[in-house]
């Protein structure tokens, strides 16, 4: 069986096992991270969740502002007042 066939055959199988995998990680992550605070050390567990969270944001927002300025370079001339027409 080369790849091709393997991948039509499986293919969508080890799809919905990686999504559902990531989805189950997402929903999940929060009752574990909760759970650890309270048996051991919450201290870290909170660290680590504050990290996780400004990387998050970081992510999503850093492209953000990217995006903003090549459109308005894009999109606006700047005109230099001083040249004679």
């Amino acid at each position: 069986m080369d790849f091709a066939l393997f991948m039509e055959r499986y293919g969508y199988k080890i799809l919905l096992l990686i999504v559902s995998a990531a989805v189950l990680a997402v929903i999940l992550t929060p009752f574990v991270m909760t759970f650890w605070a309270f048996s051991s050390s919450g201290i870290v567990a909170a660290v680590i969740a504050v990290i996780v969270f400004a990387i998050g944001i970081a992510l999503m927002v850093v492209p953000k502002f990217s995006n903003f300025a090549d459109k308005i370079r894009q999109t606006h001339i700047i005109e230099d007042w001083n040249e004679k027409k």
